[in-house]
């Protein structure tokens, strides 16, 4: 993918709303559970500005999710991505839940045999 500095910070920004988004998390609850201002969250999600490692750290705790998965946005998909999205999607489901997909990859694991 090639793309520059200005095209990166629109998808890492656009990413993070999603996330956000996803989870029903404000923008005033995330700049204030980050220590930032909901301009400078706005901005960074627009785009329109180049984020340090330390603020998108804060940015992705205060959603709770990895800021591995800002990043996977620029690859393809490998295994290791994949495995890291079924986690994600997973580990905030009840464990009868849990349950349930891990005997569906079990069974899914069985039936390639």
């Amino acid at each position: 993918m090639d793309l520059d500095l200005k095209e990166a910070n629109k998808l890492i920004g656009k990413t993070f709303k999603d996330f956000r988004k996803s989870k029903n998390i404000t923008q005033e609850e995330v700049a204030n559970k980050a220590d930032l201002t909901p301009e400078y969250l706005s901005k960074f999600e627009n785009g329109k500005y180049n984020a340090s490692i330390y603020n998108i750290i804060l940015l992705c705790k205060a959603i709770d999710i990895n800021p591995i998965q800002l990043i996977n946005s620029f690859f393809e998909d490998t295994p290791d991505t994949i495995v890291a999205s079924i986690l994600d999607e997973v580990k905030d489901m009840d464990i009868s839940d849990q349950k349930l997909v891990l005997d569906l990859v079990k069974r899914l694991k069985d039936n390639k045999k």
